[in-house]
This record gives structure tokens, C-alpha cells and sequence, in this order.
């Protein structure tokens, strides 16, 4: 046993209380105040932990509300880099424990942020806290950086890079075990199209909160002569299709239920969107309208392989394909633009593929509509005969007993905001992460073990 793992033994109950403490601030990003460009409750978490590490003896920076730092100097300027972030996405809908009050049960925190990504940056911050009681001699200087906007844009790592200049080297723990050193490119497009209202019928629909998140609920909104709808409704089987729907001032609206889940992984979840646009073509509502409802069961129901556009449905070593309809609006019930249609796709693509090549088959599909580019993110890989990944490999056979081999991912991580990068953590080899999901959580027991494991990490990395 290292002494580190002692050390972080003592502190458990500390731990957890201060995951906890930073599960309880609603840290999605909201519009801009001064001091705090991605909102109150995302500097709120940031202030939280720069605390923290204040009172832990780190030396700390905040990167004007964009980012922050916290480090003990090594002998060397030059930096290892762990890379973590304190921003979550929404919660959506379905907890059975509360999101935001951070339950602690049964040995098992919940709260959106406990895995993607404060409980990781909980563990990091004591991970090297204990290296620094334990008397060790840091070589290159360890700096944990807290970034504030990776679920959105990817803004604070811009940031701080043109600020302060990223390390050369370092890790993620904003994934799964054992090394993610591949992960594809991220390709976001919102495509919109005006469209004429039909002869018997005008739609609104509406869904989703981030494109990279798999929608756990959408809504339609339907007026006109709704009488035939409803018969053919009553013959429909509803409830096994988690579909339900009201009649409310002459009008029908229609309510489908998902299950979310990680954009990079959308077939793990269940898009909202699908059974409500299946039944939506069902009910044959005619017009411009009807016709698109068409289009996009084409191109999307239970097709996230991308096989519903031509052309998009590629892979190479590295791995598959695939896309999320994470926004849909319709129509102005629901506070969209009338008469227009927009959705928003998340793309995850291969290694050897590039984002024109998905924009251009895309682009293609879907002639007549304005495409406006978003997010993109290029491919990124590290060699597996590099030394970060062989000292991580051997950190991984002491802790878990078996070798650790090297995944890509569809995920994007902070690993590819380096030049040699790789994600480390957390999710188990074998098991599927709660991240994005309803009743997120993470065990206290999880949540130890990979402090210790990035203290033999950062010891290995920046001390030898």
C-alpha cells in the first residue's frame, strides 16, 4: 500500500462531504454576469473549489471566471496536466433523489455532476493533496485545471489556453478506465427550414435541452379537427410506446417519454423524439408538415448509426459513426419560431474522416434548409508507446489487478486540449457510465479508490 492511499483513507468522510457540497450548486450554464461569463452557479462551483484547494495549501488562480488552477510548483516549469470540469448539463426529468441536493444512501452519492465531472475533480484535488503530505518531490509541476464550459462549447479551454498556454502533457478523469487515448471528432449542426402551415392542421413540436444529450422527453402540440386524431390514437397502444397525450382547449397534445443518455453513446438511451415522431407520421397529418415528419423518421428512428442519411453511416479501426437528434422545435406553442421547423444534431465520427466530409452528407439530406455549423471538434490520439500511457498502464495492473489496454471513445474529453493527452477514469472496464443520465451517482467506495489511483498517477508522472 502507498501512503497515499493511507492519507486518502483518512480523508473519505471529507470527500464525500465536499462532492456533496458541490453537487448542491446548479452549475449549467446560464447567460452571463460580471465575473462570470457562463453565469452565476457555474462561478458559484468554480469559487467552491478554488476554495477548497486553498485550504487543502495549493496555490490557486482563477482565469477570469473562464477557468481555473490549482498546483504545487515541481523543480520544473514544465506542467502535467489533470484536466477536470465543474459545469453539468441540465438535469431533465425522472430523478428519484433530487439532483441538486446531493443524497448520500446506501453508500452511494446521486446528484447530476457526481461522475461527469465533480466527483473525479474532488477525487483529483485530494489525490494530490495527499501526495503533497505524503513529502513527495514533484519533478514537473502537477496542476489540476477546472474548466467551466465543456458541456457547451468548450469556451474555457480556448480561454485558457490563449491566457495562459496549455500543459504539454497530461490526463482526463472525465471517462472510463483503463486509457481512452483515441477519441472521435464531434461534428454539432442546427438546421432550420420554414415551412407552410397545412390545410387541416397546425403542429408544434418541442424537445431536448443539449444536443449532446439523448432527449428523455418531446411534445406535440396539434390543432384543428383533432376527432379523426383521437380515434386512431385510442388504436394505438400508447402506453407500451411510453406515449400519452390530452385534449386541452381544443386541442391535442402529445407527450413521449425516453430515457437519456450521453450523446457519444446514443444507443444506450432511448430519444424521446423517436416514438413521438413515428406516431406522428402514423396519424398521416398531411402538408409540408407531414411530409418533413416523414423525412426525419428517415433519416433518424432507431438509426443512430447514422444509416439514415446516405453516406454517413461509416467507420474505421478506431470505431463507428454516430448521431443524436438532441433539439427539435416547431412551430411557436412551445416558444419556437412560427412556421419553422429546427433541430439540432450531434455527430460523433471517426479517426480518419474529417467534419466536411459530415457536413457535406448532411448538407446533402437535408436540401433547402439552412445548415448553421456548431460545435467541432477534430479527431485526437496519442500513441500507445508514449510514457504518460505506459506509466498510466502501470498504475492500472497495481490497482485493478489486470493490464490496461487503450479504447477510443465518441466522447469528447479535455484530453484532446492537449498535444499528448489521454482520458483516465472513471467509469469501471465493462460497466456503462451514468453520466447524463437520470440518476447519475457514484459510489463513495468508487470515489476513494480513484483518488488513490490518480495519486499513484501524478506520483508516477510528476515525481519520478
Amino acid at each position: 500500500m502507498r501512503e497515499t492511499d493511507r492519507i486518502i483513507d483518512g480523508c473519505a468522510q471529507e470527500m464525500i462531504e465536499c462532492l456533496r457540497e458541490i453537487i448542491r450548486i446548479p452549475s449549467v450554464k446560464e447567460q452571463p454576469a460580471p465575473g462570470a461569463p457562463f453565469g452565476r452557479n457555474i462561478n458559484k462551483a468554480l469559487e467552491y473549489t478554488l476554495s477548497l484547494c486553498r485550504r487543502l495549501g495549493f496555490e490557486t488562480a482563477n482565469v477570469d471566471g473562464y477557468a481555473g488552477y490549482a498546483q504545487f510548483p515541481g523543480q520544473k516549469e514544465e506542467q502535467l496536466g489533470i484536466l477536470c470540469h465543474l459545469d453539468v448539463v441540465p438535469a431533465g426529468e425522472g430523478w428519484l433523489h433530487p439532483p441538486y441536493e446531493g443524497v448520500y444512501e446506501n453508500g452511494v452519492i446521486y446528484g447530476r455532476g457526481a461522475v461527469d465531472d465533480k466527483g473525479p475533480a474532488i477525487s483529483a484535488i485530494y489525490a494530490l493533496a495527499a501526495l503533497k503530505r505524503a513529502g513527495a518531490a514533484f519533478r514537473r509541476t502537477p496542476r489540476i485545471i477546472f474548466g467551466c464550459d465543456e458541456e457547451s462549447g468548450w469556451e474555457c479551454m480556448d480561454y485558457y489556453a490563449s491566457k495562459i498556454g496549455m500543459p504539454e502533457m497530461g490526463f482526463s478523469p472525465d471517462a472510463d478506465y483503463p486509457i481512452i487515448n483515441t477519441e472521435k471528432g464531434i461534428y454539432h449542426a442546427q438546421l432550420k427550414k420554414k415551412i407552410s402551415r397545412g390545410e387541416n392542421y397546425s403542429i408544434s413540436i418541442h424537445g431536448g435541452t443539449r444536443a449532446n444529450v439523448v432527449p428523455d422527453c418531446a411534445q406535440a402540440y396539434i390543432k384543428g379537427n383533432t376527432a379523426p386524431l383521437i380515434e386512431k390514437l385510442n388504436d394505438y397502444d400508447c402506453s407500451e410506446n411510453n406515449l400519452s397525450y390530452i385534449v386541452k382547449e381544443g386541442a391535442l397534445e402529445i407527450t413521449a417519454k425516453g430515457i437519456s443518455a450521453h450523446a457519444s453513446q446514443p444507443a444506450q438511451g432511448q430519444n424521446a423524439f423517436f416514438s413521438l415522431l413515428e406516431l406522428l407520421d402514423k396519424l398521416s397529418l398531411g402538408g409540408e408538415e407531414g411530409h418533413i415528419i416523414q423525412m426525419l423518421n428517415c433519416a433518424f428512428i432507431n438509426k443512430t448509426d447514422g444509416s439514415g442519411i446516405p453516406g454517413l453511416k461509416i467507420e474505421d479501426e478506431f470505431g463507428a459513426l454516430t448521431i443524436n437528434l438532441g433539439l427539435l422545435d416547431a412551430g411557436d406553442y412551445y416558444g419556437g419560431q412560427p412556421d419553422e421547423i429546427s433541430l439540432t444534431v450531434d455527430v460523433r465520427f471517426p479517426v480518419s474522416y474529417n467534419y466536411q466530409y459530415v457536413e457535406n452528407q448532411i448538407a446533402k439530406f437535408f436540401h433547402g434548409w439552412s445548415l448553421i455549423r456548431g460545435h467541432v471538434q477534430l479527431p485526437h490520439h496519442t500513441p500507445e508507446e508514449h510514457e504518460l500511457i505506459q506509466a498510466l498502464k502501470r498504475v492500472y495492473k497495481e490497482y485493478f489487478g489486470r493490464e490496461g489496454k487503450c479504447l477510443a471513445i465518441g466522447g469528447g474529453t479535455y484530453a484532446r486540449a492537449l498535444k499528448t493527452g489521454v482520458a483516465f477514469g472513471i467509469t469501471p472496464e465493462g460497466e456503462i457510465s451514468p453520466a447524463h443520465n437520470k440518476e447519475e451517482s457514484i459510489t463513495a467506495e468508487q470515489l476513494i479508490l480513484n483518488a488513490k489511483v490518480f495519486a499513484a498517477a501524478i506520483e508516477e508522472l510528476a515525481c519520478k
